[in-house]
């Protein structure tokens, strides 16, 4: 068996403020009710693996649907190409949850 994992596509190195968003699944492609989490993080390590950023993520309707988003901000972004390792980190008393990892190919800017 192979798991492939999902890519998150479309990000440019430097943007923020842009809201992303992903639909948290099980294996099987259920949708996951993830409404009664009251924290959230999304982290991002490096093509290279030595720098690590995060965000901080919300529901886009309730939770009930496993929509997350979150944007980037002039503080904390994606400075470089490559294909980055993100995951989503979700919390409530007692339980704290990750996704599984997926690659976030970043593509290069024209501007610097």
């Amino acid at each position: 068996m192979t798991l492939t994992l999902p890519e998150l596509k479309g990000l440019v190195v430097g943007e923020y403020g842009k809201v992303q968003s992903v639909i948290l699944k099980d294996f099987d492609g259920a949708v996951q009710n993830v409404s009664t989490y009251t924290g959230m993080t999304l982290v991002f390590r490096s093509p290279e693996g030595t720098k690590t950023v995060t965000a901080s993520g919300a529901f886009v309707t309730d939770g009930s649907d496993g929509a997350i988003a979150w944007a980037f901000t002039s503080d904390s972004y994606l400075d470089r190409p490559g294909t980055w390792e993100g995951q989503a980190e979700l919390t409530k008393t007692g339980f704290s949850v990750k996704s599984l990892p997926f690659d976030v190919p970043v593509e290069k800017t024209l501007r610097s």
